[in-house]
Parts: structure tokens; sequence; C-alpha cells
């Protein structure tokens, strides 16, 4: 088989977990045998792919015209992200005008007008976002997700789904699995990601600054959002330090040094990191929302961040705790991506 993996056009100047989640797919494919290629939206297809396989329900302009030109199979992985908690606090006046596709709507252009994206095309500017994802939908064989809640999630949004649905967890880079030495001593708090409203870094840094927390903040700014990589950076105390996107070895001694993995996201479809860092001997803490609360569950702890009191003094006593204990072999070995790609093979035929 000759799989196409179809991605956003920003996938590596703007690295994020669906950058993983591809490549991974594809080293993963090529592991068993398959051809696996890589296509930024915008470039054209291989000519003899018989799978098409796209990533991000949320960006329907990007695949739109593979879908309705390719004759093959078409697969969708939605990795469908709910930034209406983010926007509420972004544009507060602008989403309770337009709502949640809305604004959707208004951030592609203004991603298109700025170059920082593609255009993407008459057609989306005539009929807006909610209509062309349903159009995708329609379009689509199969659609993925990664837990059940997404599934959820996009029906509430778009009705009734006309294709197959399948959820695929993503799975653990084999590097994650591998033994490794033990740290003497695991010492603070890390996050990883890039540095935006959805992924709400600034609260916990404040969190850090206010207690004297020792924090390691690792990520680039959201070319789009500098001026909340600015805020976050003007409010760090002493303790907090600022890594830039970090990955392969340098990633992992990271995990393998730190106490806490903390993920304060205002939504995460599937948070991937979550399970290198358990992987990798960490504890790690999540904040109570959708998807994670069913994604992270097997190997986190969630936390109520609203209740910034009961929030703190959970991170407080997690600080405290001992670790370095890595959680199930068999369930991390369950999660690994020659094991989740066996179920994407399934979902191919």
């Amino acid at each position: 088989m000759h799989i196409v993996l179809l991605a956003r056009k920003t996938l590596y100047t703007q690295p994020g977990g669906d950058t993983v989640q591809v490549e991974e797919t594809a080293s993963a494919l090529r592991r068993c045998g398959h051809e696996a290629s890589i296509v930024l939206a915008g470039d054209a297809l291989p000519r003899k792919a018989n799978v098409l396989h796209g990533f991000n329900l949320g960006r329907p302009a990007d695949l739109l015209p593979y879908f309705r030109s390719f004759k093959g199979k078409k697969i969708l992985s939605s990795i469908y992200v709910d930034y209406s908690l983010a926007d509420q606090q972004r544009f507060p006046v602008l989403y309770s005008l337009v709502g949640k596709h809305g604004l959707e709507y208004v951030k592609t252009i203004a991603r298109a007008l700025n170059g920082s994206d593609r255009f993407p095309g008459a057609q989306y500017m005539a009929v807006g976002q909610k209509s062309q994802v349903r159009t995708l939908l329609r379009l689509t064989d199969l659609l993925i997700t990664s837990s059940k809640s997404e599934k959820e999630r996009i029906q509430d949004d778009f009705g009734s789904l006309s294709c197959r649905v399948k959820t695929v967890p993503l799975g653990i880079g084999e590097s994650f699995l591998e033994p490794y030495e033990e740290a003497k001593e695991r010492k603070g708090l890390l996050l990883l990601g890039r540095l935006e409203w959805l992924k709400n870094q600034k609260t916990i840094i404040t969190w850090a600054t206010a207690n004297n927390w020792p924090l390691t903040v690792v990520g680039d700014a959201n070319t789009n959002q500098r001026k909340y990589y600015s805020d976050c950076l003007a409010q760090a105390g002493p303790t907090v330090t600022f890594l830039p996107y970090t990955a392969g070895d340098e990633l992992k001694q990271l995990l393998r040094t730190h106490h806490t993995l903390l993920i304060p996201s205002h939504f995460e479809t599937f948070s991937l990191v979550g399970w290198e860092a358990a992987a990798q001997g960490m504890q790690v803490l999540y904040n109570d929302v959708a998807d994670m609360n069913e994604t992270l569950a097997p190997i986190g702890t969630a936390l109520q961040l609203k209740n910034q009191a009961e929030a703190q003094e959970s991170i407080d006593a997690a600080l405290q705790e001992n670790v370095g204990q890595k959680k199930s072999h068999d369930l991390l070995e369950s999660r690994s991506w020659d094991t989740i790609i066996l179920a994407l093979l399934e979902a191919y035929a």
C-alpha cells in the first residue's frame, strides 16, 4: 500500500503534537513494509497513492481540495480541538458576536492575510467553517478519533455522521519505551508545548512565581500569539526557566530529570506528551477537561485548575512525592506506535 499523510502547511514551521503523530505514523507504516509519503497542504499528491490519510478536521480548507479529487480510500484523523475556552478569554467580544465556528473562520482568514498560512480558497470564504467541515465529513470514508469523547463532540457540533468512525489512541515512540538510567534526583515542574492561549502556560507560570516552584517552560511562541509569549516572560519570576522547542534525546533528558509534568491546557484531544512523560518515570498532572479526562486517566492525575487554591495545594503535594517508578510495562507497550499502527492498517484495508 502507498499511503499519503496529508497535514497542515505549517507542520514543521510550527511543530506540535500533530507533527509527532504524522511522523510516527509514517515511520511505523514504513517498518511494516508500506510506502508512506507526508504531503503538506498546497503540495501535489503522489500519483500512485491508494490511501489518503488527512489530519485536522478543524482545517477543512487544507483538506477539501484533495478529498474532492482523490479516487482511493479517504481516512481522516480528526484531532478536533475546541478552542472556545481559550478564545472566550482571548477575543471575548468577537466570540460573543460570531461564536465558536465563526471565530475559527475569522482566524483562518487572518492567518492567510498575515502570511502565516495558506489562503483557504473562495468557496471557504463564501460558505464558512461549519459548512466546510460538514462537507469534509461527507467525503470521508472513515473518521479516526483518539477518544470516544472526541467522537461525541464532533457529533454535537456537526450532527450525525454518515462515515464510519474508529477510535484509535496515539502511540508512544519506541525510544521512549527503551530502558534508561534513572536520575539520582528529580526536581521541579515541566511544561511542554507551543506557548499560546490554548495551552494556558501563563497560569502555571504565575503560580510558580508566587509559590517559588522550580519550573521549566519548553516551547516556542505561536507565530500569531507573540503577545501571549511576551506576557508569559513578563510574568515569570527567578524560579522559571524558558527553553525553545525541544525534541529527541534533549526532550528525553528533560523528562528523566524533572519531577512532574503539568498539562494545564484549556483543551487537548490527546496529550501524547503525557504518555511519553509517564514512560520516562514522571508524575503527570493535567487539567480536568475534555478529552484529557479520558485519554490521560490511566497514567495521570486530574486537577481542577479553575479552583486555584485546591489546584495549587495538589501541585505542592505532588512535588513532595517520590517518583521514578514507571507505569505498568504492559500498559505502556500496548501504546507503542508499532501496536497502534496495526489498528490503522486494519482501517486502511
